[in-house]
């Protein structure tokens, strides 16, 4: 008698652990984050694109789930942009500003903050961070890690599935960090586009080869697309549909000259579109001002979590509730050249409508390694005929003959200390306001923002160049 009571409270309490646990996990949202690669968020159809077919799978998910138009990442490089998404914070606080560069050691990351909320964190693709302690991912075989890879990357999604179906009554958060479209643009069905009809951003030299690689660039930006749609699949097969949010991201610009490398929107603009279980609200577009930081504490709040009060981000879950219209006041932003090319420093801010950048070292040569390496001497060994390099080549020849190219070229190679553009009529940039002295005042105001930044951020760099 005495036993079968025992084995009866033992069961009562075995069956009200896993109550808790139910209860715990579905109070907690899987997440499944979708990253692309060196993808300017003007290609897609759902943020402007004025070429068809390049994201009819991220502009349905938009059309029906929350989509932030001013969404940026604080560097338009690879590593900073990831370290930054992963930690919750801003490049000179993490570690992590110039490419290549190491998170510092200590730091915690989207694994250590969710796995302590009870959450599996799994990554599969492109890595492009370090150290281990910092990233210590479950890494899920199934897609390439090699931004190197030649052709359409062979993908194997049995691993993804294995990882989001494994343990129900645990939440999941899993990271798909594509290749996609970062060069060399050779993957995807570039069929879809007519070289001659494409229309290209105002802040290229339209020339055969620049076209010729574009068309290429759409394809490999349609084949990320594909992969969100075979996600999307996946998640609603296994019935994880009203469990799971799914957030896709398209990392920093495009590698193409006024993209990547630099503080202009083309590199810094992302796409972020999200679609979060039917219990929170969908259909929203939003022009709150967000930033890669706010994505981990987003997270963690989503999750129950209390958000670390060191991180640079904070939580979008108010703007996701539609409970809060805005959320930052300014974006910011950085360029350290690093082993990119010669010493070169910038820093800028947008207020959402107007953009500063502040060229700290407005005496330099501004140069990239992989584009025009060459002005200063760099030899590359590695890939002599790279893909962009042969974009640029075709800008020089052009500009021998043509003012507008000519100016292009002078654009990118060359800068002032100050550059200031109104974003809303001018989206690519090509108008320098500084000069203007209807807008004395809007640089005074931005300029001092940049300055408490950088300030805030301890960013040693920025503050030695400007003595």
């Amino acid at each position: 008698m005495q036993f079968n009571s025992s084995l009866k409270f033992f069961l009562l309490g075995l069956l009200s652990f896993y109550s808790l646990l139910n209860a715990q996990k579905n109070n907690k949202p899987n997440y499944v984050i979708i990253l692309g690669d060196d993808i300017s968020a003007n290609t897609l159809g759902s943020y402007g694109s004025p070429n068809p077919n390049t994201s009819p799978n991220i502009d349905k998910l938009a059309s029906k789930g929350i989509k932030f138009t001013n969404m940026f990442v604080s560097q338009a490089i690879c590593a900073p942009a990831r370290a930054e998404l992963m930690t919750g914070m801003m490049p000179i606080k993490n570690g992590c500003d110039i490419n290549h560069a190491a998170t510092k050691k200590g730091t915690l990351s989207i694994v250590q903050h969710l796995e302590k909320l009870g959450y599996r964190v799994g990554l599969t693709g492109k890595r492009h961070f370090k150290p281990h302690s910092v990233y210590p991912y479950e890494f899920i075989d199934g897609f390439t890690k090699s931004v190197g890879f030649r052709g359409p990357a062979p993908e194997d999604w049995s691993g993804v599935k294995e990882f989001v179906t494994r343990n129900s009554n645990q939440p999941f958060c899993l990271l798909i960090c594509s290749v996609n479209a970062h060069a060399p643009w050779d993957a995807g069905d570039s069929s879809l586009w007519n070289t001659e009809d494409l229309i290209l951003p105002d802040n290229l030299v339209d020339t055969e080869v620049t076209r010729k690689y574009f068309r290429e660039y759409l394809a490999e930006v349609r084949a990320f697309d594909e992969q969100v749609g075979k996600t999307i699949n996946l998640i609603k097969d296994n019935d994880l549909e009203n469990s799971t949010a799914m957030i896709v991201l398209d990392e920093n610009g495009t590698g193409m000259p006024g993209g990547k490398w630099t503080t202009y929107d083309w590199g810094v603009r992302s796409a972020c579109v999200m679609k979060w279980p039917k219990s929170y609200n969908q259909n929203l577009e939003t022009d709150a001002i967000a930033q890669y930081c706010d994505i981990v504490p987003t997270l963690i709040d989503a999750a129950g979590g209390k958000v670390p009060a060191n991180l640079d981000g904070k939580s979008l879950m108010p703007i996701i509730k539609k409970k809060a219209k805005t959320h930052r006041d300014y974006a910011f932003f950085l360029y350290n050249s690093g082993t990119e090319g010669p010493e070169y420093a910038s820093r800028a801010v947008t207020d959402g409508k107007f953009k500063l950048i502040w060229n700290l070292t407005p005496d330099n040569l501004y140069a990239v390694r992989v584009i025009n390496g060459f002005d200063y001497g760099y030899v590359d060994k590695k890939m002599p005929d790279r893909d962009v390099r042969q974009i640029y080549l075709s800008w020089l020849e052009k500009a021998g003959y043509d003012n507008t190219a000519s100016s292009l070229v002078q654009r990118y190679k060359k800068r002032p200390e100050f550059e200031l553009y109104n974003l809303d009529d001018d989206p690519f940039e090509m108008n320098n306001l500084a000069e203007d002295s209807r807008f004395t005042s809007n640089i005074k105001e931005l300029k001092t923002a940049i300055e408490r930044w950088m300030q805030q951020q301890g960013d040693q760099i920025a503050l030695q160049a400007k003595k």
